[in-house]
């Protein structure tokens, strides 16, 4: 009993194997997690989980053969070509991509999920601590932020991998913005580098982001107008992320200028509007961890997270700045799940500028977080025995594990365990599972639609009629035509359009342009051979090495301000 008390007390006052112990947890729900969800996604896959598991295929290939960055998913969707990275980042996958070179994508994939899932709570008790200076807060804040409903639900269920790693992210954006509205405006670095992290991971969160921003600098404006520097530092802080994420926004412009999408065209999904849900639907997320809309696949932020704002109502006597900073995230995190009711009006003016979001329900992202911190920080306040924190820090570790072994038996009902001959839920693409690539959001506007590529087949399009074809070839990424004209044509070929495709007629170039039903076109003046293939464009390479030359230098500059800093404090505080 003496040698339990003892490590007992030299745990409770030893900072650093606080932190270490803290790790070690963390790591274990991360496995326990996993363990819960099938172990491995071979078995158990979600959503949009081949969809993702194709991109991070597609970066494999890319780095094998060396093509990385400009690559280009030739074989995908019968071999007419799908340019998802050209609108979806994946600089995120790389890393993990590296560790598939040696293994294979779902071990590429599970080793992504694990890891994000430790940097996760590891950012977000770190931005807890920085801003609360309050260690029990932050690890209370991390084990219910990263083990949450709605982000275990992006993880599983729906096999949102863009938007679960998201969460990794975006406290460090929060903690960017604090310093630059209450702490050191000169680590606006920090926002710099945590907003180009976001952006590249799920743009649809960094402009959710950018709103909830709005709402703090609103609320927090005497700070900007107290010392008018915060406002030059944020909008350094903006400038440097606009530029360092044009390899993102300048390729999209592109593409856009020259043809139409489905994602700019038609909303697959349909709007914010079509994404609303019923009160019904709200409440039920309310419960998620206990209960669950059986027929349906639902969640919300969850029954814990809904308890913690409770907690507020025995805080008595106390105002503090971070109190009312808390009270003020908890506030929009609670208006942020009632935006996602079908009351709130996302088909009007104004909101129906960002109707792009598709859900509204996306901002249960944020309320998780407001909500998290609300739980760590109330706790701290409440409880100021160190035996009382420490049986309520065990008490929500139990809680936390009851819900994620609930949570889990959800996800295996709505998507049970697969065997390879499932026709729709493989890693192989086909009309069955609409090639995983969910709603077709990259597909060239103007084909009808996805069946009639599965239709029509492999055919080429000629308007005249006398023209023939006589032999088609593909060669890795170059598809080579043999034609036969009698006068001057224009050929259509097996190739979804996008600008950056090349093509040449018996080795003199020739213009490209986009057919009627979204095709690549060709003009044929003469017999012979059309070779096509997709060569990138010059503002992609430019936009690629101008991102990638700015990043870089912030990183040196940060780590450079980050150890004058430091040199600051030695001289400060000499041994």
């Amino acid at each position: 009993m003496n040698i339990l008390k003892s490590l007992f007390n030299n745990t409770s006052t030893n900072n650093k194997t606080q932190y270490w112990l803290f790790v070690a947890l963390l790591v274990a729900l991360s496995i326990f997690v996993m363990l819960c969800n099938g172990i491995t996604s071979k078995y158990y896959a979600g959503y949009d989980f081949f969809f993702h598991l194709h991109r991070l295929e597609m970066v494999i290939q890319a780095l094998r053969e060396g093509t990385y960055p400009f690559y280009f998913d030739y074989e995908h969707v019968e071999g007419y070509g799908y340019f998802v990275n050209g609108f979806y980042p994946d600089f995120i996958l790389v890393p993990f991509a590296i560790v598939g070179l040696f293994t294979d994508a779902f071990f590429a994939y599970d080793f992504m999920i694990f890891t994000m899932t430790v940097l996760c709570g590891l950012i977000m008790y770190h931005t807890v601590r920085v801003v609360y200076n309050n260690r029990y807060a932050a690890a209370i804040s991390s084990i219910l932020y990263t083990f949450s409903m709605y982000r275990l639900y992006d993880v599983y269920h729906r096999s949102a991998l863009a938007e679960a790693l998201s969460f990794t992210f975006l406290p460090l954006v929060f903690l960017g913005l604090y310093y630059i509205i209450h702490g050191d405006y000169k680590k606006w670095y920090v926002l710099a580098l945590s907003y180009i992290l976001l952006i590249y991971t799920h743009a649809i969160s960094s402009v959710l982001t950018f709103i909830t921003f709005l709402v703090f600098i609103a609320v927090y404006y005497k700070s900007f107008k107290n010392e008018p520097k915060r406002i030059y530092y944020l909008l350094l802080a903006a400038g440097v992320t606009f530029i360092a994420v044009c390899y993102y926004w300048l390729p999209i412009l592109e593409q856009v200028s020259h043809a139409g999408y489905y994602f700019n065209k038609r909303l697959p999904g349909g709007g914010a509007g079509y994404g609303k849900v019923g009160f019904d639907y709200v409440l039920w997320g309310l419960l998620s961890g206990v209960a669950y809309y059986k027929t349906k696949l639902w969640t919300g932020v969850g029954i814990v997270l809904v308890s913690v704002i409770f907690l507020r109502f025995f805080i008595k006597g106390q105002k503090s700045d971070k109190l009312r900073l808390t009270d003020l995230g908890v506030i929009i995190g609670i208006c942020y799940i009632i935006a996602s009711a079908r009351i709130i009006p996302w088909g009007s003016f104004p909101l129906n500028i960002i109707s792009f979001i598709q859900y509204p329900w996306r901002l249960y992202e944020f309320s998780t977080y407001f909500l998290a911190i609300a739980g760590g920080y109330y706790l701290s306040l409440l409880l100021v025995k160190k035996k009382q924190r420490m049986l309520w820090l065990v008490l929500i570790v139990f809680i936390t594990m009851g819900t994620i072994y609930i949570h889990s038996l959800n996800f295996k009902e709505m998507y049970p365990k697969r065997d390879k001959w499932d026709r729709v839920r493989n890693e192989f693409p086909s009309l069955c599972n609409n090639y995983n690539i969910i709603g077709g959001e990259y597909l060239p506007a103007k084909i009808p639609y996805l069946e009639h590529i599965s239709h029509t087949g492999i055919i080429i399009n000629a308007k005249d009629p006398s023209t023939s074809i006589k032999s088609l070839k593909r060669y890795e990424n170059k598809t080579r035509v043999k034609v036969v004209v009698n006068k001057p044509d224009t050929i259509a070929l097996p190739l979804f359009y996008y600008y950056g495709y090349q093509a040449t007629l018996n080795g003199k170039p020739v213009e490209v342009s986009e057919s009627d039903i979204g095709l690549v076109a060709v003009p044929v003046n003469e017999s012979g051979e059309i070779e096509a293939w997709y060569a990138t464009t010059a503002i992609r390479k430019l936009s690629f090495y101008v991102s990638i030359s700015v990043i870089i230098l912030l990183i040196i500059f940060a780590i450079y301000s980050q150890r004058k800093q430091n040199r600051k404090v030695d001289e400060y505080y000499p041994e």
